[in-house]
């Protein structure tokens, strides 16, 4: 049995398992799959001939329309929005659209498609977890850093003297308490990136008076495994730069922790300070164990480990990322197991 084109349409078009929606160059609905009476609430018989804009965006004014912006500045390609439109019952729903305006072999704007679906529920998730996770690690942060005081409190003898063996393990006992005090400090920096993001508060900055300074600081750590470090910069730059200097610290701070912890001993790791055009280029090598291909693509992700032995959160190179991205930088890293890695990242002079 032959199928005419119109029953093609028809079967794709009911088969989609996302709204549909089907508008001419006014904004009219003309065609609504069963999805879309779904997510909506609408029959399609109660939005044909209805104006998209004012039934499901709340408005008359095309500017709010994602579909009419596209179609205004000639955009002929599909693009992903989110947006919130109105159910029939009167609640404000958000979705994820794919909007393709569409045009005739003259270039006249003559309608639009969007296919949509409801992420409400996500959202909704996604906001619950970004306020309980918060409030839950600094619940715990309070309690540790009482215990972290009263361990100190024994540690000094104030409160009567210990044996050699319950000193052991006090300090033990500190230094475990501590990683855990990090750790819900850079859950808490995290939490504090993703919920409102982050803007660098920019200002003169010296790069490389900072990673001088950095290098001073690690170099404690690196001196235990008899590890060398080297800092090498053109004469010809000019280090002062405009950026975040606090959070730009953390960054530099975190890939030579990482180095020397990753670094067997007696190694070398080496700090190189380029300029490249309207760039600096940091690059941090060592001669660590490597990472292997399959995890590089993740090495940025948050929580993510290369193994179940690593230690830390998981956080330190993802919130680098933020830190580096929102000052219109890269970073980046190169890898080869038992060679070492370079981790690089870039920031603009301006």
């Amino acid at each position: 049995m032959k199928i005419e084109e119109c029953e093609i349409y028809e079967i794709i078009k009911n088969s989609l398992p996302i709204g549909f929606t089907l508008a001419d160059e006014e904004g009219i609905i003309v065609d609504f799959n069963p999805q879309a009476e779904v997510i909506t609430g609408y029959l399609t018989s109660e939005v044909i001939g209805k104006s998209h804009l004012d039934l499901l965006h709340g408005t008359t004014d095309r500017e709010a329309c994602p579909l009419f912006r596209f179609a205004l500045q000639k955009k002929q390609q599909t693009a992903a929005v989110e947006t919130n439109i109105k159910q029939k019952s009167g609640e404000l729903i958000t979705i994820v659209a794919s909007i393709s305006p569409l045009f005739d072999k003259d270039a006249n704007f003559i309608g639009g498609i969007e296919l949509f679906r409801d992420i409400t529920k996500l959202k909704k998730l996604e906001r619950e977890r970004k306020n309980i996770l918060p409030m839950f690690a600094h619940d715990m942060k309070n309690p540790v850093i009482t215990v972290g005081g009263f361990i100190s409190r024994l540690l000094s003898g104030k409160v009567g003297s210990l044996t050699e063996p319950q000193l052991n393990y006090l300090h033990i006992m500190k230094d475990e308490l501590k990683k855990v005090e990090e750790l819900i400090s850079d859950f808490l920096e995290f939490s504090r990136f993703e919920a409102i993001g982050y803007s660098p508060l920019q200002s003169a900055f010296n790069i490389e008076d900072a990673i001088d300074h950095q290098i001073e600081i690690v170099r404690r750590e690196a001196d235990k495994k008899n590890i060398q470090i080297s800092f090498e910069y053109p004469n010809t730059l000019i280090p002062v730069i405009s950026a975040d200097g606090k959070m730009v610290e953390r960054v530099i701070a975190n890939l030579l922790d990482n180095a020397v912890k990753y670094s067997p001993q007696d190694a070398k790791i080496s700090v190189k300070l380029n300029d490249w055009n309207m760039e600096v280029q940091v690059h941090v090598i060592d001669e660590g164990i490597g990472i292997i291909a399959e995890n590089i693509p993740y090495i940025f992700d948050a929580f993510y480990r290369v193994s179940r032995d690593s230690e830390g959160s998981g956080l330190g190179l993802s919130i680098a990322k933020a830190i580096i991205e929102a000052h219109g930088g890269k970073i980046w890293v190169k890898s080869e197991p038992g060679k070492g890695s370079t981790f690089s990242f870039t920031l603009p002079k301006g």
